[in-house]
């Protein structure tokens, strides 16, 4: 009968280092097996790791859906279809920022003694529709304004107030509530003039290859849409805009769009960018174009 050598002070015999060798072998395959796959796929290939690098920031990969939509809102449906009309039935958390937004906007603040509903109306009802065309250019910011960064230079300029802290439970639910109340319209960014280059820069970061994994939001979300990572069906980025701010499972609250970009930055293991930077209200207006006709419907609910 033999024993481990980690439990005794003898050597192991010929058998046991011919066994270990086997294992080491096996555990090596395993280890390996997913790197591999991503090799086959040309995720994370050496070559385009060397091709990446010698793009220009400006270069934009164009990759083409692996299947079509129709085919990937089946997949949908099989996947998630009955948890969420389950998710739905049984009513959204997010819900309760919804109130607290709607109470803020009656809220005065700030040194001017006023609030949202001092411009805006009793509740600020008179901002019915006005989310549909966020993220827009605006000239005296001379870039891509997002309705967040909106609300926070209101509160500055025209309350005298302190801007609410990104991602901040006020925040979200103000930010909720004004767009709740363009719930059932189609989003309708515009692109024109101005705002062109802006809408290209989103582009290409959006195709950009970029962190240790040498990843793109367009590999998953065009390229890979309608497949699974791990538990997950991929994304494709039809539906994408229209119902942040958003309560996620995985979160356990509720996050904005631009939360879910630095998340798959960082699943890409690349830099994030700060909240309402240049790069990721760029990246927002391309993608919330690419929606345009897409209902707004908020708070959603995603896994």
């Amino acid at each position: 009968m033999s024993t481990s050598y980690l439990s005794t002070n003898s050597a192991p015999d010929r058998e046991e280092v011919k066994k270990m060798k086997t294992n080491i072998s096996i555990a090596a395959t395993m280890l390996m097996a997913p790197a591999a796959l991503l090799l086959v796929l040309g995720v994370i290939s050496p070559w385009n790791r060397v091709q990446a690098a010698t793009q220009s920031e400006d270069t934009i990969e164009e990759l083409t859906p692996s299947m079509s939509y129709e085919e990937y809102q089946k997949r949908y449906e099989k996947y998630y279809g009955d948890a969420t009309a389950r998710m739905a039935e049984e009513g959204n958390p997010a819900d309760f920022l919804l109130d607290d937004g709607k109470e803020l906007a009656g809220t005065v603040a700030g040194s001017k003694g006023k609030s949202c509903a001092s411009c805006h109306g009793k509740d600020a009802l008179q901002l019915k529709g006005k989310a549909t065309d966020y993220p827009k250019y605006n000239a005296d910011l001379k870039g891509i304004m997002t309705l967040p960064l909106q609300i926070n230079i209101c509160r500055e300029k025209q309350m005298g107030a302190e801007p609410l802290k990104y991602e901040s439970y006020d925040q979200l639910a103000l930010t909720m509530y004004i767009k709740s109340l363009s719930n059932g319209l189609p989003i309708k960014v515009s692109i024109d003039g101005p705002a062109k280059p802006f809408y290209e820069k989103g582009k290409a970061a959006y195709y950009k290859r970029r962190g240790q994994l040498n990843f793109s939001c367009a590999i998953c979300h065009v390229e890979y849409a309608g497949y699974k990572a791990r538990s997950n069906l991929i994304s494709n980025n039809k539906h994408h805009a229209d119902h942040w701010p958003s309560y996620r499972l995985k979160w356990g609250k509720t996050g904005s769009l631009q939360r879910r970009f630095r998340g798959c930055l960082k699943n890409m293991r690349a830099k994030r960018a700060a909240y309402q930077s240049e790069e990721l209200r760029n990246l927002e207006l391309y993608l919330t174009y690419i929606n345009n006709g897409d209902l707004i419907q908020v708070p959603g609910m995603r896994m």
